[in-house]
């Protein structure tokens, strides 16, 4: 049993209380998260995992003028001490932009005065406090002005790698091949919906499938197990069947699934009847991901065959059933489809969710099996969901999401990449998903609005840098509008009052300038 220590001056107190500290977890070297107990008392933050051996701490902070932000340390022994906690978290955000800065400039980025006056005052500021004695009330002060102005350095940073990237792409392809696509629930919108930009009230009109055509030049269309087939042995293709017509004659490229999407509440509910039968549940899934594919083989351009299989699920599956029952699925797909590309989803693909459930499978490690496998496994699919209150993703810049997907690119494979970002609080009635949304920074106040401006803000430099990525084949929207029956809360690009967020807008001009 290993335990890690941080001390919390008393002047941080009301700091520490504002963080994300019950979702803290430690990683080691190959960046999958320890299942670890977190407690924190008189002045102490600790965290008991079953090895002692060293690790990194990751931990989701506020930053004034940036939002939550997920924060770390270098790697630090297991000490009976304690670890001064914000000096820490300095060391580790002068490290991160400093050697990414010096990694990239060295490879031809050109940096910015800008990038450069934050650093330097990030860098004094850090050593400042670790310069203080471990009592010095002005150490708190001096660590914290540190992170700030070294966290808005790594914002600049991506935002230069991001747009001298992009321009290098632009230079050898002027048009990338960027699959954009949205996520919808068949069927698409066929009516004209009204909406108010400004007060809500019904004055202007939407064309949707025009809204959709003009943003996107693809679609992710549900193609799910839990939607088709709500009774045994009864499945209803009606649905989907219009919205893979509908995309057809809009033009857009086709993402159909996940065809079985393992998250809780979205199996069939009658499949509880065979959960202590696992071939015969097994046989159950083969037959109907044969029949869904036959009836839609040629109008889809890529399978998405399993979503969220990586997590602990509602069946209980072990390692060795998740395996099977994955490539039960991988290979009924290619037998009754063998032209079109296949690929599988993971949920939270920095495995946060290792951190608390023994169950589940570390995502990168789950992956490279499936790709071993020689089942003809054409690419992986990354989802990520930003601001909820479960199964998210804890919120990065995009420096350190662009490191995450160039390890995920050490696979060799293609990305597909998912983003849900909630823009509006509360419980969403609409959704098949019961979670409620969590604010991505601590000033947003309870206005749609705020929420929906906060959406863009965060979810910008995520999708440039995803644009930067040669091996990031797809980006997926989940969710176009939330008067229509969606997924994900208030992820729309329409809110429920059918007002076009400020996400709609930006990635509408993403298509129209930079994309096919």
């Amino acid at each position: 049993m290993g335990q890690m220590h941080f001390d919390v001056p008393d002047a941080a107190n009301e700091f520490f209380e504002s963080t994300r500290w019950e979702d803290a977890y430690l990683c080691g070297i190959e960046g999958v998260p320890w299942q670890s107990r977190n407690s924190y008392a008189n002045g102490r933050f600790t965290l008991t995992r079953g090895v002692d051996t060293s690790a990194k701490l990751f931990l989701t902070c506020p930053i004034p003028s940036i939002g939550y932000r997920q924060l770390s340390t270098c790697s630090l022994r297991c000490l009976d001490s304690s670890h001064r906690l914000f000096v820490e978290l300095a060391r580790g955000s002068c490290y991160r932009v400093r050697v990414q800065a010096d990694v990239w400039q060295r490879g031809g980025l050109v940096l910015s005065d800008r990038f450069d006056d934050f650093l330097t005052r990030g860098t004094k500021r850090f050593l400042d406090a670790a310069q203080c004695a471990p009592d010095d009330p002005s150490c708190v002060d001096a660590a914290l002005e540190a992170i700030e102005a070294l966290e808005q350095a790594s914002n600049e940073l991506g935002d230069l790698f991001s747009t001298q990237s992009v321009a290098y792409r632009r230079s050898r392809e002027t048009r990338l091949s960027t699959m954009l696509a949205v996520g919808v629930l068949p069927p698409l919108p066929a009516t004209e919906v009204t909406a108010d930009m400004q007060s809500g009230r019904a004055s202007n009109s939407i064309d949707e499938q025009a809204t959709i055509t003009r943003a996107f030049n693809a679609a992710a269309v549900r193609i799910s197990w839990g939607e088709i087939e709500t009774d045994s042995g009864r499945p209803n293709y009606e649905p989907a069947d219009e919205a893979l017509t509908a995309c057809a004659q809009m033009g857009l490229r086709v993402i159909g699934g996940p065809v079985i999407d393992y998250r809780k509440g979205l199996l069939p509910d009658w499949l509880t009847l065979l959960e202590d039968d696992f071939d015969k549940l097994m046989s159950t899934m083969t037959s109907f991901v044969e029949k869904t594919v036959m009836q839609f083989r040629g109008r889809v351009n890529l399978w998405n065959a399993a979503s969220g299989l990586n997590v602990a699920g509602p069946l209980g599956f072990d390692d060795e059933q998740v395996m099977r029952f994955s490539i039960g699925i991988l290979q009924t797909i290619r037998r009754c489809d063998p032209n079109t590309p296949v690929l599988m989803s993971l949920d939270q693909p920095c495995g946060e969710y290792l951190a608390r459930d023994e169950q589940g499978i570390s995502p990168l490690h789950f992956a490279d099996a499936l790709l071993r496998s020689g089942l003809g496994l054409a690419g992986i699919g990354l989802n990520f969901r930003f601001g909820f209150d479960d199964g998210d993703t804890h919120p990065r810049s995009a420096v350190e999401f662009g490191q995450m997907l160039d390890r995920w690119g050490t696979l060799n494979a293609p990305l597909m990449v998912q983003l849900s970002v909630a823009g509006a609080p509360g419980k969403d009635a609409a959704a098949r998903l019961p979670i409620q949304t969590r604010p991505l920074s601590p000033e947003i106040n309870g206005e749609p609005d705020s929420w929906a401006k906060a959406q863009f803000e965060f979810v910008q430099p995520l999708i440039e840098t995803l644009l930067s990525k040669q091996i990031v084949h797809a980006v997926v929207w989940d969710g176009w509008s939330d008067q229509h029956p969606h997924m994900t809360p208030h992820a729309g690009l329409i809110d429920a009052k059918g007002r076009p967020r400020p996400m709609l807008a930006y990635l509408t001009k993403i298509r129209e300038e930079m994309l096919i």
